[in-house]
């Protein structure tokens, strides 16, 4: 992860990047998405399928 970090950094530094905050909203849905992604795999592992309910 540091190794990740200082190379992140330098390219920031060498070749004149911006960090750019994309708010709460986009790390909620990235985390939400992970979730769902990771449960999935979870209940097929164990044998099972997870059905989506569509949105109302």
């Amino acid at each position: 992860m540091a190794a990740k970090l200082a190379r992140l950094i330098y390219h920031m530094l060498r070749f004149g990047m911006h960090f750019v905050d994309q708010g709460a909203e986009v790390y909620e849905a990235a985390h939400h998405q992970r979730e769902i992604h990771h449960l999935k795999r979870k209940a097929a592992s164990l044998g099972f399928q997870i059905i989506e309910a569509a949105a109302s």
